[in-house]
């Protein structure tokens, strides 16, 4: 159980992962126009023209440095979010330094931390955002009461002001972020199984169509397209709230068996199609023996069902995933006529051979010691 336990989060942090990238590098097109934005704001109203100089350059800079170091050595790190974090945090140290040398609670740049408040939603879950609101209000409080608490006092309606649209700028952004997530997985999650949908599954294919395979240099790609057998059994038996319960099930054990980076799809009512980066042969009859033995063992909700598993492998070259489809389907209807509850795959994937073509050797079972 610990080891399912261990796939599942690591599915779900790779995710995680994944969305984090995407969102700085997202952000990053932008973010030099917005420090420009604000470095020509306060030369033209809160730097010399006011008596502080230019001293708020520095911070501007530190900021541009910090992010760009963070943007260098997060994709490769195991853990991103603690660049993003660092970067994100350097924000409210430097308005906190731009409001020091600009007038502590008279600073007219007290309002521009409302910006960090933006993309907390963005960046980072409930309890990141939690603990980043609490930091950037501490940095507010301390640029704009400790240099001159007297002032601050007198300025106390607009420092209340503005720390309430700094939270309130956090918890609109983050129901906006949520909003965004539910739509997002409702497009893309089959709300049954909680396993990717047919429309997952074409950006997906649109996405592999074409890549280079190479299987000598590990650039393989492998197929495999399960079907429950005899569902409609179940359902006229047990009915079908049992039915939808051995599905979930299903899903979640073939989901748990996994390895980050694989993905799973529902295809069809009872049809599911899991994609393999990187496997080979051996590989793919492996893990669709693991998959099918799982299944049976497990009996959901006390039902016993089995699984049929059709096995299709990239050749080398290029990906042609309509081909494999073709050839995944032909291998798991000849699972289905050879006596279900079992793996076949397509042929060998020597010259000549292959799904579909007239005159190849017909999809052949797998064998295991």
């Amino acid at each position: 159980m610990a080891k399912t336990r261990d796939t599942l989060v690591s599915i779900h942090e790779e995710a995680r992962r994944e969305r984090l990238l995407d969102m700085e590098e997202r952000l990053r097109r932008y973010r030099f126009a917005t420090f420009a934005i604000l470095g020509l704001a306060l030369a033209v109203g809160g730097g010399s023209s006011l008596g502080y100089g230019y001293w708020w350059i520095a911070p501007l800079i530190a900021g541009l440095a910090g992010f760009a170091v963070a943007d260098r050595h997060m994709r490769n790190s195991a853990r991103p979010a603690l660049w993003v974090a660092g970067a994100w945090a350097a924000l409210p140290v430097i308005l906190a330094a731009s409001v020091l040398l600009t007038g502590g609670a008279t600073s007219p740049v007290l309002v521009w931390f409302g910006l960090p408040a933006v993309t907390l939603g963005f960046r980072f879950e409930v309890r990141g955002m939690v603990l980043g609101t609490v930091f950037l209000i501490a940095m507010f409080l301390a640029a704009a009461v400790i240099p001159d608490p007297h002032a601050a006092w007198e300025q106390h309606d607009q420092l209340v002001a503005i720390a309430a649209l700094i939270v309130s700028a956090v918890i609109l952004s983050g129901a906006l972020v949520e909003s965004d997530r539910a739509h997002r997985r409702r497009s893309t999650l089959d709300p049954l199984t909680g396993l990717f949908n047919r429309n997952a599954l074409e950006q997906r294919l649109s996405e592999l169509d074409g890549q280079p395979c190479d299987p000598s240099e590990g650039l393989s790609h492998a197929f495999l397209l399960c079907d429950l057998d005899h569902f409609k059994r179940v359902n006229d038996q047990f009915g079908h709230a049992a039915g939808d319960a051995v599905l979930q099930d299903v899903a979640y054990t073939m989901r748990a068996a996994l390895q980050a980076g694989d993905s799973i799809y529902r295809v069809g009512g009872e049809e599911i199609l899991v994609m393999l980066p990187g496997a080979g042969h051996a590989d793919a009859l492996e893990i669709a023996e693991r998959l099918r033995i799982e299944v049976h063992d497990r009996r959901p909700v006390g039902v016993p069902v089995s699984l049929s598993i059709g096995v299709a492998v990239a050749e080398p070259g290029s990906v042609d995933c309509d081909d494999m489809l073709s050839r995944a389907d032909a291998a798991l209807y000849a699972a289905k006529a050879g006596g279900r509850d079992r793996v076949f795959a397509d042929s060998d994937g020597e010259e000549g051979a292959g799904g579909g073509v007239p005159g190849a050797p017909p999809p052949r079972e797998a064998s295991y010691s």
